[in-house]
Order: structure tokens, then C-alpha cells, then sequence
């Protein structure tokens, strides 16, 4: 039964819509929240220092790096259940790809200014990247279901 109510919504454009934005709005949210608490903003010069401009570092742990990847693929996924039969799938990641890029450069910006929080470059393309791969996923998913290929 639960599997016939999702493959009914996955196969409605509309609710499929409606799915996509709820995930964007969700996780875009849940993103701001989890890497700007606690929301002691200072404005001083001497924050840029704190910058870590290593695209890759192999200090960094493993933890960070998944955690990374992992945190805007269901942005992604909103993406794909958004634009799925109105773009092609590799249209779909390049928009999730800008879409996360784009968000983890807002987040990583303003962590600048949170004094408990040390913004880092590889963060971006690591958010990024987690991000395609969520529209991915859930972009070959949707084929499946829908028998289509857009």
C-alpha cells in the first residue's frame, strides 16, 4: 500500500512538484540553521584570516568530508523531483550543481562572521558535489518510475 501512494506521488507532476519544493525549503533551512548556530556574528577585518583556502587537505577527516557530501544531496533531489520531464537529466545536475554551489558559498561567506564556525573552501565544492549527486540519484529513480527518459 505505502509503496503505491509514493509511486502515485512520484508519478503526479504536480505532486512531485510540490515534494521537490517542500525538500528544497527543508533542507536549504535545516542547512542555514545547522552551520550558523549559534548566531554570534562579529564584523571585524581580522576574520578573514580565519579562512581555510585548501581545496584539499588530507588532514581533514573523513567524518567532514561525508558530512559535506551528504549535506545538500536532498537540495538536489528537490531539484530533480522539481524539473523531472521538464529537463533533461544532465540539465537537472548542472542547475543542482549551481543551486549548491551557490548555497555553500552564502553558508561558508557567513560563517566568516560566526565566531565559532571556521569556513572552508573544500567545503564548497564538497556541498556542491553532494548536491549532483542527489539530483542524480533521484533523477535515474525518477526514469525508472516514470519509464521516461527526458
Amino acid at each position: 500500500m505505502r509503496v503505491a501512494l509514493i509511486d502515485s506521488h512520484l508519478r503526479d507532476p504536480a505532486g512531485r512538484r510540490r515534494l521537490g519544493i517542500g525538500l528544497i525549503v527543508f533542507t536549504l533551512t535545516v542547512a542555514l540553521v545547522v552551520t550558523l548556530y549559534p548566531f554570534r556574528f562579529t564584523f571585524r577585518a581580522s576574520m578573514l584570516s580565519r579562512i581555510d583556502w585548501r581545496l584539499y587537505d588530507a588532514r581533514h577527516s573523513n567524518r567532514d568530508l561525508i558530512q559535506n557530501l551528504l549535506m545538500l544531496a536532498p537540495l538536489g533531489a528537490g531539484v530533480a523531483l522539481l524539473r523531472h520531464g521538464r529537463a533533461t537529466l544532465s540539465r537537472i545536475a548542472a542547475e543542482a550543481g549551481l543551486l549548491g554551489l551557490g548555497t555553500a558559498l552564502v553558508i561558508e561567506t557567513i560563517q566568516i562572521f560566526e565566531r565559532s564556525r571556521f569556513p572552508q573552501a573544500a567545503d564548497v565544492w564538497r556541498n556542491g558535489v553532494g548536491c549532483v549527486a542527489g539530483a542524480l540519484l533521484v533523477g535515474v529513480c525518477l526514469r525508472r518510475v516514470s519509464g521516461s527518459h527526458p
